[in-house]
C-alpha cells in the first residue's frame, strides 16, 4: 500500500508509512480482506508492533474499505490519541464513505482512459495527415534531389534549372502542409458557437491563400459540445487544405444548415475529380473525414466529376447544448 494523502500525522510517521505489505497491520489486513475495522491498542499485537503507530502516539485506528464493483482499491483510515472503538453507526457511516470514494476514484480513472484514448486517435489521425502531405512530399524532394545531381554531374544546366524549380515548389508545398497541420495543433474553441468558429476558419484560409470564400447559415446557432464542433471544425480544414492543393478553384461556397438535421456542405469551383474511384492508401484525407465523422455520430460523403468541381457534405443530428433563433445569409 502507498500513502497518497494524509492530514494531522508527522513527516516521520508519513516516511515510515509511505510503503507498506498488504497485511502488514490492521490497515493493510483491511485492504487484504475487505472488512472495516475499529479497534484500540490495548491488546498488543505481533502485526501492529512493525509499524510506527506506537512512536507517533496513536491509541486507536478505524479503518474502512474503500471499494468499486466489488474491488478493494484502498482503505480509509482515522487515527486516534487515544483508546476508542467506533459503534457500528459510525463504522457503517465510514463504509459508505468509503463505497462514495471508491465510485469518486473510479470515475476519475475511467476520465483519464477516455483522454489517453481520444489523445492515442487524435495522434493516430495526425499521422495518417503526415504520411499523406509531409512524407510523399519529402521521397518527392529526395528522388528530385537525385536528379538534379545527376544533371550537375553530367553538366545539364538547363535540365537542373527545371528540377530546381520543381525542388522549390515542392519545398513550398510542404511548408504550407506543416503550417495547415500546425492549426490543426493549435485549434482551440473559446466557446461551443459552431458558426463563429467556421467563419473564422474561412477568414484565416482567405487570408493565406487569397481563395474566396462565401458562407451562408440557415437556421438556429447551435451551441454544441465543444469535441463535436472542433472534429467538425477539423473537417472543414482538411477539406479546405485539399481544394487548396488539388482543385485550382477560385471560390468556395460554404452553406452551414442547422434546420433540422443539420449538415455542413462544402462547394469549389475547381477542376474536380472522378469520386466514384475508390481512395487510396496514398490519399488518406479522404478517409481521415470520415473516420472524424464517426467519432461524433456524423455521416461523411463526397461527390465530384472531372471538370464540375467537387462538393462535400457532413451531416449530423446534434445535441445542442442550447438554440439560439436566428437566421442568417
Amino acid at each position: 500500500m502507498q500513502i497518497v494523502a494524509a492530514r494531522g500525522v508527522s513527516e516521520k510517521f508519513l516516511a515510515d508509512e509511505t510503503f507498506l505489505d498488504i497485511g502488514a497491520c490492521i490497515c493493510g489486513e483491511v485492504a487484504r480482506d475487505g472488512v472495516a475495522v475499529s479497534s484500540d491498542f490495548s491488546v498488543a499485537r505481533p502485526s501492529i508492533m512493525m509499524h510506527s503507530c506506537s512512536k507517533e502516539k496513536i491509541r486507536a485506528v478505524a479503518a474502512v474499505p474503500i471499494r468499486s464493483r466489488q474491488r478493494v482499491l484502498g482503505t480509509l483510515n482515522l487515527f486516534f490519541d487515544s483508546t476508542r472503538i467506533l459503534p457500528p453507526a459510525e463504522v457503517r457511516l465510514l463504509e459508505s464513505v468509503g463505497l462514495h470514494l471508491g465510485i469518486a476514484i473510479e470515475n476519475q480513472r475511467l476520465v483519464a482512459r477516455e483522454r489517453e484514448m481520444a489523445v492515442s486517435e487524435e495522434r493516430n489521425l495526425l499521422a495518417q495527415e503526415l504520411h499523406d502531405s509531409i512524407a510523399q512530399s519529402l521521397a518527392f524532394l529526395n528522388i528530385q534531389v537525385q536528379m538534379l545531381q545527376d544533371d550537375l554531374n553530367h553538366s545539364k544546366v538547363t535540365d537542373a534549372m527545371q528540377v530546381l524549380e520543381q525542388i522549390r515548389a515542392g519545398v513550398q508545398e510542404s511548408y504550407d502542409d506543416v503550417r495547415e497541420l500546425l492549426v490543426h495543433f493549435r485549434t482551440r474553441l473559446e466557446h461551443a458557437d459552431l458558426e463563429s468558429a467556421i467563419a473564422g476558419a474561412l477568414k484565416k484560409f482567405e487570408g493565406q491563400t487569397s481563395i474566396a470564400t462565401e458562407f451562408i447559415c440557415l437556421g438556429p446557432t447551435l451551441e454544441m459540445q465543444p469535441e463535436h464542433v472542433l472534429q467538425i471544425l477539423h473537417i472543414l480544414q482538411e477539406s479546405l487544405s485539399n481544394i487548396r492543393k488539388h482543385a485550382g478553384a477560385n471560390l468556395i461556397k460554404v452553406t452551414l444548415d442547422t434546420r433540422g438535421p443539420c449538415s455542413l456542405t462544402v462547394e469549389d469551383n475547381g477542376h474536380g475529380f472522378d469520386s466514384s474511384v475508390p481512395a487510396t492508401d496514398n490519399h488518406v484525407g479522404i478517409n481521415i473525414m470520415r473516420e472524424r465523422a464517426n467519432r461524433f455520430g456524423g455521416h461523411f460523403s463526397i461527390h465530384s466529376a472531372v471538370g464540375c468541381g467537387t462538393r462535400v457534405l457532413l451531416s449530423w443530428s446534434p445535441v445542442p447544448l442550447s438554440t439560439k433563433e436566428h437566421s442568417a445569409a
